[in-house]
């Protein structure tokens, strides 16, 4: 009998994340822009667009891939918003 392993996958998504997510899609929203048109626009993976706006990172590769996309849609949004580091706050916990 073979026994299946467990993969536990640290959480990558929180209420912070959350709610600075809904702050990204409200404003894509508001400039009645598509997560498709902003992934063509940014050149960014239409995943990674819907994965900050659902304050969920688990999309993404590593720590440093989460951080420059947070960085580069925020900018062409215009919000300033610092990323919420939930990859060291899982370390923490």
């Amino acid at each position: 009998m073979q026994l299946n392993k467990l993969r536990v996958e640290p959480c990558l998504k929180s209420a912070q994340t959350c709610k600075i997510g809904k702050v990204f899609k409200d404003r894509r929203e508001l400039l009645s822009l598509s997560e498709s048109e902003v992934a063509a626009q940014l050149f960014i993976n239409v995943n990674y667009i819907k994965g900050i706006e659902h304050g969920d990172y688990s999309i993404f590769p590593a720590r440093v891939f989460a951080v420059q996309y947070f960085r580069k849609y925020a900018k062409f949004l215009k919000l300033k918003l610092d990323f919420f580091d939930i990859y060291n706050s899982q370390r923490n916990s």
